[in-house]
């Protein structure tokens, strides 16, 4: 009877260590579950009161400037006053109403007596004293500004072709041609934020469809190498549209050094001096053959 008792006891004991140990856990899970859910709306909160943007980081004479942005919370029917400055002068300024999901935009044209210098300006978005958002651009009063010449490009073993381009933040230093890839490289020397605008001949180098339409280029830019993992896509303008060139506009950043053009194929797939070979061959070798025949049956 003792050894029986003895026993019941300890599994009793058991059974309670068992249980407090459970409840206990439980408690803990319920308690990491409800400070987790208390945490996550702060976090997901932190966003900033309000943010502005605009479409390009560089704009031209006569271009069209859309600001946008978004402001977190809503002051009843309070607009946003939006302003461009240069040098601390007041270019232009705009009241926008918000949207109810907190989002604004407008637009503005950079032409007049107040686009005159080349440079840095600054949007400013004013809510409140304590809601105010800035964003830079640069603006170029001229389109062709800088550096504008004829770089000749070797074609491998069909000599050269001339392609046009113009620079702004920079100099072209190198252009090559590659037929392995359909692509022109262009190598050049950022000292600042700028653009490359490549007017590129449609005999030398072209981006269709299958159907004979035109296709966009893919415009890649690389800060440290030639490597295919260097490079970095980008988005671009294609400008001007001929039955001769297609002329793109690209934008660059500082340290930037080298821009990749890739299109569908380039041309001429077989250089010239390759053709008149291959030429020279079959020809040499029609009048062996002839040759041959005639002391055959002569």
């Amino acid at each position: 009877m003792f050894l029986v008792w003895k026993s019941e006891i300890s599994k009793g004991h058991i059974e309670f260590k068992f249980n407090f140990t459970v409840y206990y856990r439980i408690i803990f899970i319920v308690i990491a579950v409800g400070i987790t859910f208390g945490l996550t709306p702060t976090i997901a909160a932190v966003e900033d009161p309000i943010s502005v943007s605009t479409s390009r980081d560089i704009y031209y004479e006569n271009d069209i400037i859309i600001v946008f942005g978004k402001v977190t919370s809503i002051l009843n029917e309070l607009p946003v006053t939006i302003q461009l400055y240069h040098e601390d002068n007041l270019i232009a300024v705009d009241q926008v109403e918000i949207a109810l999901d907190g989002t604004f935009a407008t637009d503005f044209r950079a032409k007049g007596n107040f686009w005159k210098e080349d440079g840095t300006y600054i949007v400013r978005a004013f809510y409140t004293p304590e809601k105010i958002a800035e964003k830079t651009f640069q603006f170029f009063k001229k389109l062709s500004g800088g550096t504008s010449s004829l770089f000749p490009v070797d074609i491998p073993n069909s000599g050269s072709f001339e392609l046009g381009y113009s620079i702004i933040g920079g100099e072209v230093s190198d252009i090559i041609l590659n037929q392995d890839n359909y692509s022109i490289l262009t190598k050049i020397n950022a000292d600042s934020n700028g653009n490359l605008v490549l007017k590129l001949p449609r005999e030398n180098i072209e981006s269709k469809t299958n159907d004979g339409m035109d296709e966009i280029f893919i415009i890649l830019i690389s800060k440290t190498g030639l490597d295919s993992e260097d490079f970095v896509e980008v988005q671009f303008e294609e400008i001007e549209t001929g039955p001769d060139f297609r002329t793109v506009r690209i934008q660059f950043e500082e340290d930037d050094r080298w821009i990749k053009v890739i299109g569908t194929y380039v041309i001429p797939e077989f250089g010239t001096i390759v053709t008149m070979i291959l030429l020279i061959a079959v020809t040499t070798t029609i009048v062996m053959y002839k040759s041959k025949f005639s002391i055959k049956y002569n």
